[in-house]
């Protein structure tokens, strides 16, 4: 079943997630609305249900989870992503689709810090924000603004490329990356972002899951970018033999004995390991080469 799929994961979003689907209904009438219920404790479900959505339920709590089981169990030919807790406007999902269908990009995202005031996004949020952007641009090489946003549309083709491992609110900073990774053309296309109901307090912990972020970047990195990852720690452990020899070298050229044992021990250790980093990072970039190949003769076949 292809055409328009409006996938809402949430988690106790019963003050606002009628208006959602309401709202999203308004605006893309032909479109299936499918609710995720990241295992509820109040009645977002029934609401749900009640306003002709599908409803799912994904009892592993987490915003990833919640995704992958829309991606899994969803055929459409544009998914459009959004959160239950009103805060984006459905009024402007036509901006995030018309890319997408034009086929002049796989995933547009709508941006929110550029309008955002302080009540909508709160100034923590707003930095971690940027350092996550900061690192992906000098990474990746790609010059995004946004990629927490929770306000997306994918082409069926990049859902059926692209394998999610994340389980809670590093799951769209893991679609940004693979998308980067893969070749997928990302447009970044600026949204309102309303501030949260009163009533409906957000799931998001800033140091949580801004640490569980940094952890999916170095994944990433450590998996697509094999070359750039483990070089990067073998230079650095080189630095460290380099401080700790370049006395033990001196030391045995003036006195031909070395006394600093600990240090040339701890120096050749540190050495080795970034000798094995830096091996390492060819194995595993052979190892992708290989799998790349694997995946385009199985799309291949499979056209």
């Amino acid at each position: 079943m292809g055409g328009i799929a409006v996938i809402i994961p949430c988690y106790n979003e019963e003050k606002t997630i009628a208006k959602v689907i309401r709202d999203f209904k308004n605006e893309l009438p032909e479109a299936r609305i499918i609710v995720v219920d990241n295992d509820s404790s109040d009645g977002t479900a029934l609401l749900a249900a009640a306003e002709g959505a599908t409803v799912m339920v994904e009892r592993r709590r987490g915003k990833g989870d919640a995704v992958k089981k829309a991606f899994r169990s969803v055929e459409a030919d544009i998914y459009v992503m959004v959160d239950g807790d009103d805060t984006y406007p459905a009024e402007e999902v036509k901006k995030l689709i018309d890319p997408v269908r034009a086929l002049e990009a796989d995933m547009s995202v709508g941006v929110r810090l550029k309008d955002a005031d302080k009540k909508s996004l709160k100034p923590l949020n707003n930095f971690g924000n940027r350092v996550i952007i900061t690192l992906i641009n000098f990474f990746f090489g790609s010059k995004l603004s946004d990629v927490l946003s929770g306000f997306r549309v994918l082409s069926g083709e990049l859902v059926e490329s692209i394998v999610l491992f994340s389980r809670g609110f590093e799951i769209e900073t893991e679609l940004t990356l693979q998308s980067l990774e893969k070749g997928f053309r990302i447009r970044e296309i600026p949204t309102k972002y309303k501030p949260r109901h009163k009533e409906s307090p957000s799931k998001l912990r800033p140091f949580r899951d801004g640490y569980k972020i940094m952890l999916t970047i170095g994944s990433i990195m450590r998996d697509y970018r094999p070359m750039l990852f483990f070089p990067a720690i073998s230079g650095a452990l080189l630095v460290l033999s380099l401080i700790w020899g370049v006395p033990v070298v001196k030391e045995y050229i003036d006195l031909k004995y070395v006394y600093r044992v600990p240090s040339a021990i701890l120096s050749s250790a540190f050495f080795i390991l970034s000798l094995l980093f830096f091996i390492a990072g060819f194995i595993v970039h052979t190892v992708n080469k290989r799998f790349d190949e694997i995946q385009f003769l199985l799309r291949r076949k499979r056209k």
